[in-house]
């Protein structure tokens, strides 16, 4: 199979050929099982949801079905990799299964207490979303381009969704303060743009060496990488205006405003993440 892969003054052709990755025979039991594993986490998920909707919260995260959730979510995508032989994250499916569980393991993280517990009503539904829009999709597991099958590929890929998860938390979070969080609310919000651009500045990183070992370049100009870029250029300013002086800050830069750049930064991702990836074509697309 051939691929066209944008260069950086010109184009060249890259002739991709693999074998079958080794895999469990169609319907094994272990197969069946680990979408069985699937549909609970999304039943836990949707419980979730449907809890925090209702005005009913567990006695502790712990307690939680998220938690429940999350640890079946694991399960499943180990599972996964071990039957497919390679990181679950290359398809449509996998991308959003993996986004919905980087969005719980993020909520986990940073919205423990009880000040920051009232993030879970609009962020269980961010989990929960991906999630079921997964349960739509062909669950087959397909080989991999020998190009992708690196641990630089899943490096990038998992610390990118694990930066997108701690920038939806951070929606979540900037949400509850809007409308009267706590201190500790904001403190929260503030971790999860810092974290989530740790993460994504570390997968981009990732990025760059896997590209260059796949197409002879570190950078070759796709829309998800330029997009890429626009998210790590807001993340940044949002992140290091923190550390300006009150006294020497923006006119008018106030916590709201934080708060509500920090909640609008998850469209940006949402649109390199959803909207790039199907919309245009390029080597991220699904």
């Amino acid at each position: 199979m051939s691929r066209e892969i944008p260069g950086s003054s010109w184009d060249h052709r890259i002739v991709l050929t693999w074998s079958p990755i080794p895999r469990a025979e169609a319907c094994s039991p272990l197969e069946g099982a680990h979408l069985i594993l699937f549909w609970l986490a999304l039943a836990a998920y949707g419980a979730e949801a449907g809890f925090r909707l209702a005005g009913v919260a567990p006695a502790s995260i712990r307690k939680s079905p998220v938690f429940a959730g999350v640890l079946l979510h694991a399960a499943f995508l180990g599972i996964r990799w071990f039957l497919s032989g390679r990181a679950p994250m290359a398809e449509l499916f996998e991308s959003l299964t993996v986004f919905s569980f980087s969005c719980a393991v993020a909520g986990l993280i940073l919205c423990r207490s009880e000040e920051t517990a009232a993030a879970w009503k609009p962020l269980s539904i961010l989990v929960l979303l991906p999630q079921a829009g997964a349960a739509l999709i062909d669950k087959r597991m397909t080989p991999l381009y020998p190009a992708l099958d690196t641990p630089w590929f899943a490096s990038h890929v998992g610390l990118s969704f694990l930066g997108y998860g701690f920038f939806a938390a951070g929606l979540a979070l900037g949400i509850v303060y809007l409308r009267g969080g706590e201190e500790a609310v904001y403190r929260a919000a503030g971790r999860s743009a810092l974290y989530g651009f740790s993460a994504f500045s570390a997968g981009m990183v990732c990025g760059g060496i896997w590209a260059y070992y796949a197409w002879g370049s570190y950078w070759i100009w796709t829309p998800k990488e330029i997009w890429s870029v626009i998210v790590w250029i807001y993340f940044a300013t949002l992140t290091h205006l923190k550390f300006i002086p009150a006294e020497a800050g923006w006119p008018g830069w106030t916590k709201r405003l934080e708060m509500g750049a920090t909640a609008a930064g998850y469209g940006v991702v949402l649109l390199t993440f959803l909207g790039v990836s199907l919309l245009l074509r390029s080597s991220h697309s699904f």
